[in-house]
């Protein structure tokens, strides 16, 4: 029954977050985005420029959807969120030489949303939070109002993708705000996902639920 109830508690939280993860800025909306830096990591909203050099049916401008996908013509749909461009430009070369003799590809960010972080669990308020200079746990719980009265803050595990693999870094939260151990206060990269478990659960239910609301968010 625990699995049970845990299960309908991440679905109501991945459906609180999905409209957020969705909103995407309207072309012409907003003023040209600078350059995105060489390790910024595509998430769902970011507009790429896929060129594939001497294909010009091949080349075009490709929005990454909400599940973290993209549909280009040959290949079909591919995953981008959670990896940075030089990335995905590598994982494309070599789906296109099933088609193409030494194809040339390149990937740009045409326009990028701003870094961002997910709060997810038993938080006041989840959801996605601009990543400012130097963030930290504490900051991004506070930004989301805080635990609510059923919170496992010693559970509380950081999912991070770095070079295409997803981590889980458990921080103790409880010993941080009580000024035990200050190096529990984490600084966030973009495309954290915080997750604060329920009390109760166990660690495979607190992973578990991770995986869930990270295919939620898309990466």
């Amino acid at each position: 029954m625990r699995c049970v109830v845990s299960s309908v508690s991440v679905l109501i939280l991945v459906l609180q977050v999905l409209p957020a993860v969705a909103a995407a800025p309207s072309p012409g909306a907003v003023p040209p985005a600078p350059p995105a830096p060489e390790n910024y990591v595509l998430g769902p909203g970011d507009q790429l420029e896929i060129i594939v050099s001497g294909q010009p049916d091949l080349t075009t401008t490709a929005a990454i959807r909400p599940d973290g996908m993209i549909a280009l013509p040959l290949v079909g749909q591919v995953k981008a969120a959670g990896k940075t461009a030089g990335q995905l430009q590598t994982e494309l070369t070599l789906l296109y030489k099933k088609y193409l003799k030494s194809p040339s590809v390149s990937v740009s960010v045409k326009q990028f949303l701003m870094n961002h972080v997910y709060v997810m669990g038993e938080v006041a308020k989840p959801g996605r939070y601009d990543l400012t200079d130097n963030m930290t746990v504490l900051d991004a719980l506070t930004l989301a109002g805080g635990s609510t009265d059923m919170a496992n803050l010693d559970g509380t595990h950081i999912s991070r993708t770095e070079s295409g693999k997803s981590r889980a870094i458990p921080v103790k939260v409880k010993q941080l705000i009580q000024g035990k151990d200050a190096t529990q206060n984490v600084k966030l990269q973009t495309g954290d996902l915080i997750y604060i478990p329920r009390r109760g659960l166990n660690l495979m239910d607190i992973l578990r639920n991770i995986g869930i609301l990270r295919n939620a968010v898309g990466y």
